[in-house]
């Protein structure tokens, strides 16, 4: 019963726009008590992030100086067919956007959605006359690899149906330094 509820859990997240599992592995989820609550740092405090897909490297800028680093995992068609133009591209956007909210996620450990699509993303998608997508994040790992053994894979392969996967110690990092309204910066 347990994975039969994965599945469909999985299933659903996928339907709506969320993001994949890499290869598929769908067992175990995430509980109240492995979202500790991780505290804002002022110290670090996000003026912006800037992703560049071509690096697969994530930028927190705080007054206006890169201050970390940190590897990402993108969808996993970014690459070989660009920008996310529509829903179920299993492409990550580029553009301009901001920090929408924070939250625990029972499969990916924690999830900050971004506000895509923008004005640009809907102009686009209407011109075309496709649907967007929405639902993107920045989030963590499948709960196979809570302990980050399988860091080292994830972050090899882009895997996500758009999102930006970040190891759980980096996600971890970026939460204590955005808040909601954090813009976000995302580049070929």
């Amino acid at each position: 019963m347990k994975k039969l509820y994965a599945l469909l859990t999985a299933g659903v997240v996928i339907w709506i726009g969320g993001c994949s599992q890499p290869s598929g592995r769908t067992e175990g989820h995430y509980s109240a008590k492995d979202c500790k609550p991780v505290p804002f740092r002022p110290d670090r405090a996000a003026d912006k992030v800037v992703i560049k897909q071509h690096e697969h490297k994530l930028y927190v800028y705080h007054n206006g100086k890169v201050i970390k680093v940190m590897r990402t995992s993108l969808g996993k068609y970014t690459m070989s067919k660009g920008p996310k133009v529509k829903q179920g591209d299993f492409c990550t956007p580029v553009g301009h956007y901001k920090i929408v909210d924070k939250r625990c996620h029972s499969l990916k450990y924690r999830a900050m959605t971004i506000s895509y699509p923008n004005a640009e993303d809907l102009a686009r998608a209407k011109k075309l006359g496709v649907k967007p997508g929405n639902y993107i994040t920045f989030h963590g790992q499948p709960y196979w690899n809570r302990d980050g053994h399988g860091d080292t894979y994830t972050l090899s392969h882009d895997w996500t149906n758009g999102c930006i996967a970040l190891t759980n110690k980096d996600l971890d990092w970026l939460w204590s330094a955005v808040k909601p309204g954090t813009p976000i910066i995302i580049e070929r």
